[in-house]
């Protein structure tokens, strides 16, 4: 900038203090795969009320990968985050006489939105301990329902009154570093604060578990695997 002063040219220079952008925190990635590698148990068979037959495996296990799907992971000792507001809703829907997808997970304050694309009506009946997750509504084709569930350790067992065998579940979690695993069994869980954690990992159909330690390093990625053998049914 220049300015005039008695005649003469003086110059004046302005110097402006910006100070170094604040340090984005260091994170990394896990990324893992869980895999069941004892025998399959045989599919349960199902008479719909309507006179069909399903076949129902409590393991879905991809015949190549042996990859296992639907189990939920988390940062167990993750700290805890605000909760959401005005996430988008997560879909668990019903069709075929089923739930699809049978496991979900959403953050603490996300909606859970129940559909039901069959030709028949369908309730949805959510079994907990905690009052605020109890619930029996019928879902009529093309009326979704939404219900925000409050925090719980375990899973909110999701059923439908009028056809017994269906079944789902429902966990709700205080953070974002969780994952499903897909139909080849993997999952990814981004932008972890770098730390040493407690992966837990859970299979809702069979109760099967699993806990160990993971080191997340800054712009790396943390390998896991699980392996499960058999159910302890």
């Amino acid at each position: 900038m220049r300015l005039l002063t008695g005649g003469l040219l003086t110059i004046a220079l302005f110097w402006v203090a910006v100070g170094p952008a604040a340090d984005a925190p260091a994170t990394g990635t896990i990324s893992g795969v869980v895999r069941f590698t004892g025998v399959v148990p045989k599919p349960e068979i199902i008479t719909t009320s309507d006179g069909g037959r399903l076949e129902h495996y409590d393991l879905v296990v991809d015949g190549k990968t042996q990859g296992l799907r639907s189990v939920f992971v988390q940062l167990e000792d993750a700290p805890a985050q605000a909760k959401v507001e005005k996430a988008e809703p997560v879909l668990m829907d019903q069709r075929d006489m089923i739930f699809l997808p049978r496991v979900v997970a959403v953050r603490h304050g996300q909606a859970v939105r129940f559909d039901n694309n069959d030709l028949c009506n369908h309730s949805v009946q959510a079994v907990s301990t905690v009052a605020a997750n109890q619930f029996n509504r019928f879902v009529l084709p093309a009326q979704p329902i939404d219900h925000v569930f409050e925090l719980q350790k375990k899973p909110v067992v999701i059923g439908c009154s009028l056809h017994s065998w269906m079944r789902a579940w429902v966990y709700v979690v205080p953070h974002p570093w969780f994952a499903i695993t897909d139909r080849d069994g993997k999952f990814t869980i981004p932008k972890v604060p770098t730390g040493k954690y407690t992966l837990t990992a859970h299979h809702p159909d069979t109760g099967l578990q699993d806990r160990q330690t993971v080191q997340v390093e800054s712009g790396k990625t943390a390998e896991v695997t699980v392996e499960w053998k058999k159910t302890g049914r």
